[in-house]
């Protein structure tokens, strides 16, 4: 272990050399560095946490009860062409609503899966037609398919329903 000397003015006015153990250098000044550095990653930790359940919305439904919803980024892809060979556009915004059952692992599996949740939406938008938005049977069997392609993406279903807050198709 490295030893430290200070030098010490004694009574006298000559100058002595004083031992500083290794103890107290860790004690102050090692010590109080790792504290810190802890205290940095889990306030970072609990920072990424707090930002990914700060996106869920709460809503009241009509029996008056809360439920959560989390926003999804919006989507705009080109669809499949039409029988006209007419090439159209769709702009969506959705959000998915979450199981009560334990919101904070709900929002923190939703938050890491959203790459692939993207990238499932995404494809499954492409294939589609614009005549595949017309009637209300056709929007149920759409959002049935979203609803599904997000519960795999989650494993066990975590997400309730897929709710279309936005949709245009140009």
């Amino acid at each position: 272990m490295a030893q430290s000397f200070a030098l010490n003015d004694g009574a006298g006015g000559s100058r002595a050399r004083v031992r500083m153990p290794g103890k107290f250098v860790v004690l102050f000044f090692a010590a109080p560095a790792l504290l810190i550095a802890l205290g940095y990653f889990f306030w970072r930790d609990y920072a990424e946490q707090r930002a990914a359940f700060d996106t869920v919305e709460y809503r009241q439904s009509i029996a008056g009860a809360r439920e959560a919803y989390y926003p999804m980024p919006e989507f705009l892809v080109d669809l499949r062409p039409d029988d006209d060979g007419r090439t159209a556009y769709l702009r969506m915004k959705i959000s998915v609503q979450l199981n009560n059952a334990d919101l904070n692992e709900a929002v923190a599996k939703i938050d890491r899966a959203k790459p692939a949740i993207v990238e499932r939406m995404t494809l499954f938008l492409r294939e589609l037609r614009p005549d595949d938005f017309d009637g209300s049977q056709n929007m149920i069997r759409m959002k049935s398919e979203m609803l599904r392609r997000v519960n795999l993406a989650l494993s066990p279903q975590d997400a309730r329903d897929v709710v279309i807050e936005e949709l245009i198709i140009q």
